[in-house]
């Protein structure tokens, strides 16, 4: 039993020394990946704060956009509504020189009814829709040619 608590004795401090040291590598490495995930962190954090600014110039620039296109949208429903006054004197126009004529040609009833669709699209009144029953109820003739009325009035004006 002598020789067991002499080698223990001898051995004992080493055994010791062995252990603590192995545990002092183990929290050393520990600590180390301590050391790395923090390290990592540390970047994925630096890299989300600048996405962050990114993304913040993004919505400025989102902003800015969004009120580009309000005023195109505000630019373009003005000028809509200008065409529709437009088609309206064009339907206006065309409706008393084809009932002065009193027919119409082909062309001339092609050229009232896309005039017609235009206005209509833009959300022309019924008041259109009445010129284009009448224009529509006239004769086609082809075969006639075509002298605008308007211009002879005022040709008869000049001329008297």
């Amino acid at each position: 039993m002598d020789v067991f608590v002499t080698l223990f004795t001898a051995i004992g401090g080493a055994l010791v020394a062995g252990i603590f040291s192995v545990i002092v590598k183990k929290m050393d490495a520990a600590t180390q990946e301590q050391r790395d995930a923090q390290k990592k962190a540390d970047e994925r954090m630096a890299r989300i704060e600048a996405n962050t600014e990114k993304l913040a110039e993004h919505d400025g620039i989102i902003l800015s956009l969004a009120e580009v296109a309000k005023q195109l949208k505000e630019s373009t429903d003005a000028n809509g509504e200008g065409v529709k006054i437009i088609m309206r004197y064009m339907l206006q126009r065309y409706h008393a020189e084809y009932m002065l004529q009193g027919f119409v040609t082909s062309h001339q009833r092609t050229d009232f009814l896309e005039a017609y669709g235009v206005y209509h699209s833009k959300g022309g009144n019924g008041t259109a829709e009445g010129w284009k029953d009448e224009v529509c109820s006239l004769p086609v003739r082809d075969d006639q040619v075509v002298v605008n009325p308007f211009l002879a009035v005022l040709k008869k004006e000049k001329g008297a």
